[in-house]
């Protein structure tokens, strides 16, 4: 190999690790958290759902005992109404870390249009989002941005009896 060539590559190999430094630094600890769960909501909020999914852990589980496919499924029947317009806005309350994971608590504020089910399902659901959600976060690989969602909870929200995730019928009782 040429000189110039090995000069290229060592400055590549450079950069490439400059950006990993970096970027470690801007996803670590508490900020990272933070950041992968307002890119969270920004998906929900642009109804990205398959990006939704990639945030969420394999291991997930909740108090509604839904695994890591009925979740995405659940969120996806939610949104679904809202065709004209869809808005997911966050308000932290608290972010705190406990052992490995990282649970950010704060008010879900969700708005839009779409048809006569979707009022309906803003006017039922306003009543809960009242009382704030938290969401656990944990750091899932070496890579910097690798977080992924692992529980929600919510004091007061209760699936509706026969609701499946991902079934048309049932997903209007949501």
């Amino acid at each position: 190999m040429h000189r110039y060539s090995l000069l290229k590559i060592s400055g590549l190999i450079f950069f490439i690790l400059f950006i990993f430094i970096v970027q470690s630094f801007r996803w670590s600890g508490e900020k990272g958290a933070q950041k992968a769960h307002e890119n969270f909501i920004s998906y929900f909020s642009e109804k990205r759902f398959a990006k939704c999914s990639n945030s969420i852990s394999d291991d997930y589980s909740d108090q509604w005992d839904f695994n890591n496919d009925e979740i995405a499924l659940a969120l996806r029947d939610y949104a679904k109404h809202f065709f004209l317009s869809f808005q997911a806005n966050w308000q932290n309350n608290s972010i705190r870390k406990i052992s490995e994971t990282y649970q950010i608590t704060g008010n879900l504020k969700i708005d839009g249009t779409g048809n006569q089910i979707t009022e309906m399902i803003i006017k039922e659901t306003r009543t809960h989002l009242l009382d704030p959600f938290t969401f656990h976060w944990k750091k899932s690989g070496f890579l910097p941005w690798s977080w992924k969602l692992i529980r929600i909870e919510h004091s007061k929200l209760e699936v509706p009896s026969g609701y499946v995730p991902g079934k048309s019928f049932n997903s209007l009782r949501w």
